[in-house]
Formats: C-alpha cells, structure tokens, sequence
C-alpha cells in the first residue's frame, strides 16, 4: 500500500511510461489524510477520479464511514480547487455504497445536486 503521495508519484514514474495514470479516490485517501494534497503532487499523473465521501466523525472505520457526497468531513472546495491547479480534465464519477434503504432513487437526485455544487453549476443564494 502506497501511504504518502510521493510515494505514489514515485510509482508511476518508475513504469516509465505515458500510459500508466493513477484512478484517484477521494473517499478512500480521506481514511487517512487529505485528497487535496495528493492532487496537487500527483497533478497530471491522475487519469480518472472517484468522489467520495468519507467522514471521519467517531472512530468507525467500516463502510459506513462512506457517505452520500456532502454529508462527510471532506474539504469539497479545497478538492476542487486542487483539480483546478493541476488541470485536471479527466472523468469525475459518483461512488456510494450504501443507498437510501426507503426511496433509493433520491441518492441519484441528492448526488446531482451535490456534483452541480461541486462543479460551480449551482450556489446557495439566500433569500
């Protein structure tokens, strides 16, 4: 297991070539330290990116540390200002693993919502 994001740099790199990137997980770097770190050193090494969320209330660390995205302790605007430094234009996809256990659909709209606020699609306005 690669713990630090020089040591994941490191990785890559000694393949030596263009075409092994890293599928970056937000969610499963939160166990342990900050995605925005590892963006900023990791830059265009990334290929591919999973949002997660993570919370890192309580002292659980099973699947149910996993959350709906918004509803952890990740730094959302800290994240995608990162993405922003290293240019990042690759995919960003959704990955949950608990759904709603009444009315699963609404993860769909809840996560929609969430990427427009992620993606500057949709801001808060107070009335």
């Amino acid at each position: 297991f690669l713990m630090t994001p020089q040591e994941m740099a490191d990785f890559v790199d000694g393949f030596g070539s263009d075409h092994v990137k890293v599928h970056f997980d937000t969610g499963n770097i939160m166990m342990y330290q900050y995605p925005e770190h590892w963006i900023r050193i990791l830059g265009s090494r990334i290929q591919n990116v999973h949002l997660k969320e993570f919370t890192k209330k309580g002292t659980d660390t099973s699947l149910e540390s996993f959350r709906p995205l918004l509803d952890g302790t990740t730094n959302w605007p800290a994240v995608m200002q990162a993405f922003t430094e290293v240019d990042y234009r690759g995919y960003l996809t959704f990955e949950y693993f608990h759904p709603y256990e009444h009315y699963p659909e609404a993860l769909v709209f809840q996560t929609s919502d969430s990427l427009d606020r992620l993606l500057g699609r949709k801001t808060y306005v107070p009335s």
